[in-house]
């Protein structure tokens, strides 16, 4: 990963948005992949019960699901990276990928549930809905 690093316009904090809101900062998916050809790291949030270790919670009765952990997805023009947010473990995500909608929705407005192919592993990824043109193009980009 490069040293500049920026959040994607879809990976918004209580900042972005007010800065927004008065006109400061104006973020696109079209300066995203302009930023991101310039050499940009783009960060995007990106929760997955499936990407690095896999914690298992109990809902009872000897019963588990996995924990989705939150994290970001660093795209970069070369490699696609996850790292988790609570313990700083990175996954180097490795090609062919394939992206396709998850059967299962997420019930926040703003996300999306996708299935990831990446090599021989599968992954559940939810990310922002305003990334999802920006996390497609990099992963078609990186399987070239």
């Amino acid at each position: 990963m490069t040293t500049d690093i920026r959040r994607a316009a879809g990976t918004r904090t209580l900042s972005d948005t007010l800065l927004s809101m008065f006109g400061i900062r104006r973020l696109s998916t079209e300066k995203d992949l302009a930023d991101l050809q310039a050499g940009t790291t783009l960060q995007v949030f990106c929760s997955s019960p499936t990407l690095g270790t896999v914690k298992m919670l109990p809902i009872g009765k000897g019963r588990t699901i996995p924990h989705a952990a939150s994290g970001h997805l660093y795209l970069a023009a070369d490699t696609v990276t996850w790292r988790n947010q609570r313990t700083d473990e990175n996954v180097t995500l490795q090609g062919p990928f394939r992206l396709s909608p998850s059967e299962q929705k997420t019930p926040h407005p703003k996300m999306a549930r996708f299935d990831l192919v990446a090599g021989n592993e599968q992954h559940v990824i939810v990310i922002p809905k305003a990334d999802i043109a920006l996390v497609t193009q990099v992963l078609e980009a990186a399987d070239r």
